[in-house]
């Protein structure tokens, strides 16, 4: 039985470490210049490029109204980026290493 309890526990503890392995920073280098906070999309595109991937969903501000935001992933020197565009302009920029 303990040996059970103790193989759940590191099991919990290892699926915990990859949830909190994102960093959050305020910008990303592209090829042809900065990507930062409140930068437009189309300026997006043209410093990073097409995205990989990306999805549609809701985040909240902090006065708990929702707004529509579309997550754009990318792949630059071995790290993963996903760059949250809210209302047009970048609104959050996570990255871990892959």
């Amino acid at each position: 039985m303990r040996n059970i309890l103790l193989s759940i526990l590191v099991a919990s503890c290892m699926l915990s470490t990859e949830v909190y392995a994102k960093e959050y920073t305020n910008s990303v280098r592209g090829s042809y210049g900065i990507v930062d906070l409140g930068t437009s999309y189309s300026r997006m595109l043209d410093v990073l490029g097409q995205p990989e991937s990306s999805y549609r969903h809701v985040v909240y501000d902090r006065n708990g109204w929702p707004h529509k935001a579309i997550s754009y992933f990318y792949t630059i020197n071995n790290a993963k980026y996903e760059i949250t565009v809210v209302d047009g302009n970048v609104f959050r920029i996570s990255w871990e290493r892959e």
